[in-house]
């Protein structure tokens, strides 16, 4: 079996890998470190309230409602449809959904702008009482507003409030991929990296170009060895996520190491990119980091991206750490499909097609 040269280097490479403990660290002991500090800490008591606004009106007063709302810094407003709002709800993405009915705001045709008594629902997220209560009184009061400022003391405006039965997800739940993508990216990365440079500075590579031997087995050997690694890391994060700390993991597992798969092919030809590139291992260390750094701290990976300001959050859409973790968290917390998470799987191929292409242009055997 180990006569075949593929299998044979394949076999090679990754006892070389299991002996690199620096590799082995970067693979497993740091990723594992980040998940325990981070589980262990409760930021899901951070934050804003989280709440969706469903606008039947359309019309003047339902938006200056809504304009107002999103001037309140307690709360974190989204806007959409009924179906989409109450999905969220339920998935744990919402805190609370106000449903501004059709008939909110001056009657039609009325010459006094004169109001029907309407009636606003209020559904809220039964297993958060604290985020709804702050909610409801922030709600509560800008109705009051709306009542004072049409009759003075007449409540023509009225909250109708009700508890949702929904998942209570935690911030181990939104970590986990976020750990899982970025463990991917630096074994991508800096594995890679690291290695090939060292292997051009010592001369294997130019020895090796001297044998019989065809290039792209040897690379296809060390592809292989670091998916393999890259599965190996998925299935161990995900356990300690789950089995550890009570994560939620609601899709299917080989869609994830689908993803994480293809996640781990785009950074690993950025890795050869950057090997390229780099003739030292002084050299690659930064150049690694450059590319690792922004996605790390701007992907969603520890906190969620709708902190992060507008122009920002639409330049980080497209970055392929996004893709990657946007792609694990909806299929872990919210159970979709491979079909539902098309976008990010096109994305991360997309980026994987750019990397290849400058991979290709830049990588040197010596």
């Amino acid at each position: 079996m180990l006569t075949n040269p593929a299998i044979y280097l394949t076999w090679m490479s990754i006892r070389m890998w299991l002996r690199d403990r620096a590799a082995l660290f970067w693979t497993f002991f740091l990723p594992m470190v980040i998940m325990v500090i981070f589980g262990l800490l409760n930021f899901g008591e951070l934050g804003k309230v989280n709440l969706g606004i469903v606008d039947l009106a359309q019309n003047e007063t339902s938006a200056r409602f809504v304009e107002r709302a999103q001037g309140m810094e307690s709360l974190r407003i989204t806007t959409g449809s009924e179906n989409g709002e109450l999905d969220a709800l339920t998935n744990g993405r919402r805190d609370l959904v106000l449903i501004l009915p059709e008939n909110f705001g001056p009657a039609a045709g009325s010459r006094d702008a004169e109001w029907q008594p309407v009636a606003i629902r209020v559904l809220y997220h039964g297993s958060r009482p604290a985020e709804s209560q702050v909610g409801l009184s922030l709600l509560q009061s800008g109705i009051d507003e709306i009542n004072f400022a049409l009759t003075g003391t007449e409540r023509l405006v009225t909250l109708e409030s009700e508890a949702v039965a929904a998942r209570d997800l935690g911030y181990i739940d939104f970590l986990m991929p976020g750990v899982i993508g970025m463990a991917i990216m630096q074994l991508g990365l800096f594995s890679v990296a690291f290695s090939f440079v060292t292997m051009k500075r010592e001369g294997v590579l130019r020895r090796l170009l001297a044998t019989p031997l065809n290039p792209a087995t040897l690379l296809s050997a060390q592809v292989v060895t670091r998916l393999i690694a890259v599965m190996l890391q998925t299935l161990i994060l995900a356990s300690v996520a789950v089995f550890i700390f009570g994560a939620e993991f609601a899709g299917n597992f080989f869609a994830v190491l689908l993803a994480a798969g293809l996640g781990g092919a785009v950074f690993l030809a950025l890795g050869f990119a950057v090997s390229g590139w780099a003739r030292t291992e002084q050299q690659a260390a930064p150049l690694a980091n450059i590319v690792s750094l922004p996605m790390m701290f701007l992907s969603g990976v520890f906190f969620s991206r709708d902190v992060l300001p507008g122009i920002l959050q639409t330049v980080t859409d497209y970055l392929p750490l996004t893709f990657l973790v946007e792609a694990i968290r909806g299929m872990t917390v919210q159970g979709d499909s491979i079909i539902t998470q098309w976008p990010n799987f096109l994305g991360m191929a997309v980026w994987f097609v750019i990397a290849f292409i400058i991979a290709n242009r830049t990588f040197r055997w010596e």
